[in-house]
């Protein structure tokens, strides 16, 4: 404590050398000063006391002891009124000893104290007040000097040179060296405070852009301790605000997602120029730890950023990309690979196996799917296809290959035994893998399929020309035959195919289709009737209605060539009922056309302008048309025959449930197929089968048409089983529209019965 106090009391500290506080330099030099010469006049009394001979003094002693205690005493309030008394009573002893003391050691001391007075006066005043001494202390010098003035000699003495150098060491060189390094303090008291004002300022504007600079940042050390944090910081780690961070560390706050490692070393997340991590109170939230490239003196700074919606926004990203990457190879509905993705499967498998290597692809079309769709909807629809799809995965092995085309085409590579190369026994193999009915809804659906086959190496060595040829295989998909396999000749014939339905949809736009009739006659020979027959001439070659019909409908072209046939029959019975012609004539529908809004619309309104042309136009349904067993079919046949048109069912007896449609449709007339016509009369079997479908249709009500007569045979047993119409090369072929029609329509006039 005491040490303590003499530090204190008598050390100058760096606060005082400012010009605010440069009294505490002066107060602290004149208690030194004062203490300094109290000691020596205490040694003085001291000795006064125990030596007798001295005690002359002790008076003198006792008086400055007491001036200079009480000198010290007043130094803390009145510091420069001491310091005027100090250095008064200093050059008044000095004066009065040199002047009138005797004693040469006195007068030294005098003399030394007066040498010295400047250096005091520089260290309680200032400058001017140390020049003004310097100059003062001349006369105690000459003073002292005369005495060392030797007149006899020619020059100065030795003591006089020693004297002058005291002098001028003491009074002058060194009050102006002790100037000179207060000085210097004082400048350099100066340039601190300055520093330090702008230090001041700088710490204010750094810890002010710290807390306000938007950013959750701290600080920390090498071990992670936090040094500092702000309010953001503060806020983001800790959902109390009044918690609190001192003597903890990053890593009580945050929880590192992944291992970090540099130079194969495992290094502490926050020594790390970014690091994502979780909030140990909440892991759900993910904060980023960025550190600031502008670290030094072992502290780290450390940026933190709440990336929580940011992560959900990848996690986000990454399900997009996934499902996109799913909607690039895999069907969305089924999960099968789609076209490109099969393909890269089967060449991979392909790659993958050695040379030797059998298989076969094939392409499974389920037949008349828009139907189902639009009786059932979209979403039933849908699910039959997965219905279908999981079924084709279950019955095929794990080796095969199962993609979704597009629509209702689905795709397979299946590996084959040398037994499946025969065609006989894969078409037994696919027919066993595809199901017959589907059960949706607790109903039990019909499936019918096409299917197109190419055998690997024998028609192609990569999924894409196997594909390729399948597709062209499937065109040639019949009824009769579900199956079709690849061959060369096939792909010429599609090829010819292709080139003859461009022509086709040409022609039809360009209605050069014509109609040519075929004459239906009673049983005494007369015409009651003709069949409308589409004729089509190219190249100067006519083309077989059976082919070009058929490039019709999978053109989706009959609706149109319907539309341009009726409307030019429709002209020929407007003529033919201004001339009273009342010979009717048939026209057939493979179905398309009906399931057509606009074709169905057409008759519709035509039956309602013209009154009289629902008997003068028959429509032939082709039976062996699988769309006629559609329920929209029926609607509007009925719709039709509510307007007066006769309904004929062509081709009895070798389409669709024949005895079915019978309850559906309502027929006027039913025709007889060809194929039961042309063995008459030799097969009774034929005969048997033709006398009870004419014993079935009298027994509806219905009128009976026997086509493909061409001989007399035929047409004396038909007329004596019942038969009222007959039809075939016998009684006429086909002819233009235009014979019938020309001079007037002479010819029908001639040949038909006017009324």
């Amino acid at each position: 404590m005491f040490i303590e106090f003499i530090k204190r009391y008598f050390t100058t500290y760096a606060d005082s050398l400012t010009d605010e506080s440069q009294g505490h330099l002066q107060k602290s030099a004149l208690r030194v000063l004062l203490i300094l010469t109290m000691a020596v006049f205490a040694v003085s009394e001291i000795r006064s006391v125990f030596f007798p001979t001295e005690r002359s003094f002790l008076g003198v002693n006792t008086a400055y002891l007491f001036l200079l205690g009480g000198l010290l005493y007043f130094s803390r309030q009145y510091t420069r009124l001491v310091s005027i008394v100090f250095i008064v009573t200093l050059i008044i002893t000095s004066l009065v000893l040199l002047t009138f003391s005797g004693e040469h050691d006195a007068q030294k001391y005098a003399l030394v104290s007066l040498y010295i007075l400047p250096l005091i006066i520089r260290l309680l005043f200032n400058v001017k007040a140390a020049l003004i001494a310097m100059v003062f202390n001349v006369y105690p010098f000459l003073l002292t000097a005369s005495d060392n003035f030797d007149a006899t000699q020619t020059g100065l003495s030795s003591a006089f040179y020693f004297q002058l150098l005291t002098f001028i060491t003491l009074s002058i060189s060194l009050p102006l060296a002790v100037s000179r390094i207060i000085q210097t303090l004082e400048n350099n008291a100066s340039n601190m405070k300055r520093l330090n004002k702008t230090l001041n300022a700088t710490a204010i504007m750094c810890e002010d852009f710290f807390e306000k600079s938007g950013t959750s940042t701290l600080l920390c050390d090498q071990r992670g301790k936090i040094v500092k944090a702000n309010q953001l910081a503060r806020e983001l780690l800790s959902e109390s605000r009044n918690q609190t961070f001192s003597d903890t560390s990053i890593s009580d706050w945050l929880t590192p997602v992944t291992v970090h490692q540099k130079n194969h070393r495992i290094t502490f997340f926050w020594q790390s120029n970014i690091a994502q991590c979780t909030l140990k109170q909440n892991p759900q939230v993910y904060i980023e730890v960025r550190r600031a490239s502008v670290t030094r003196h072992d502290v780290y700074v450390l940026h933190l950023q709440n990336t929580s919606q940011l992560h959900a926004m990848q996690q986000e990203l990454e399900t997009t990309q996934q499902t996109n990457s799913r909607l690039a190879h895999f069907d969305l509905l089924t999960l099968l690979p789609n076209h490109r993705h099969f393909c890269r499967q089967v060449n991979i498998g392909i790659n993958e196996q050695d040379k030797h290597l059998t298989g076969a692809m094939f392409i499974v079309r389920i037949c008349q799917f828009k139907l189902l769709n639009k009786q059932y909807g979209r979403d039933r629809a849908n699910r039959i296809i997965l219905s279908f799809s999981k079924t084709l995965q279950k019955k095929l092995s794990k080796e095969a290959v199962i993609g979704r085309l597009r629509g209702v085409k689905f795709a397979c590579f299946i590996p084959l035994g040398q037994t499946y190369l025969i065609q006989k026994n894969l078409s037994a193999l696919i027919h066993s893998i595809l199901p017959s009915q589907i059960t949706m809804d607790g109903r039990r659906l019909n499936m019918d399929y096409q299917v197109g086959i190419a055998y690997y190496h024998t028609d192609g060595g990569t999924a894409e020309e196997l594909l390729e040829h399948c597709e062209m295989a499937l065109e040639y998909s019949t009824s009769n035959g579900r199956c079709s396999y690849y061959n060369h000749d096939l792909e010429n014939k599609l090829v010819e195919e292709h080139r003859l339905g461009l022509k086709l949809c040409d022609a039809i736009k360009k209605k050069e289709i014509r109609i040519w009739l075929q004459p239906q006659v009673t049983p005494n020979g007369q015409i009651r009737s003709f069949e409308a027959l589409a004729r089509w001439q190219t190249d100067g070659k006519y083309v077989s209605p059976i082919v070009f019909i058929r490039i019709a409908e999978e053109l989706g072209l009959l609706p149109l060539l319907a539309e341009n046939l009726i409307k030019e029959l429709v002209v020929t019975l407007t003529q033919w009922h201004k001339e009273h012609i009342r010979t009717p004539i048939a026209f057939n529908l493979a179905g398309q056309e009906l399931m057509n809004d606009a074709f169905f619309a057409l008759l519709m309104s035509l039956a309602a302008d013209n009154s009289w042309l629902s008997s003068m136009l028959e429509l032939e349904i082709t039976e062996t048309s699988s769309v006629m067993t559609h329920p929209l079919i029926h609607k509007r046949l009925r719709s039709l025959s509510q307007y007066g048109y006769k309904i004929a069912i062509d081709d009895f007896g070798t389409g669709q449930a024949s005895l079915g449609q019978l309850v559906d449709i309502p027929a006027n007339i039913l025709k007889i197929d060809r194929r039961f016509v042309s063995p008459l009369p030799q097969d009774q079997r034929h005969i048997d089968i033709v006398k009870s479908t004419i014993q079935l249709a009298e027994s509806l009500n219905m009128q009976v048409i026997a086509e493909g007569i061409e001989t007399q045979e035929q047409a004396n047993l038909l007329v004596a089983l019942g038969c009222h119409t007959l039809q075939g090369y016998y009684f006429g072929k086909p002819s233009p529209l235009l014979d019938w029609t020309e001079q007037n329509n002479a010819k029908a006039k001639e040949l038909r019965m006017v009324y």
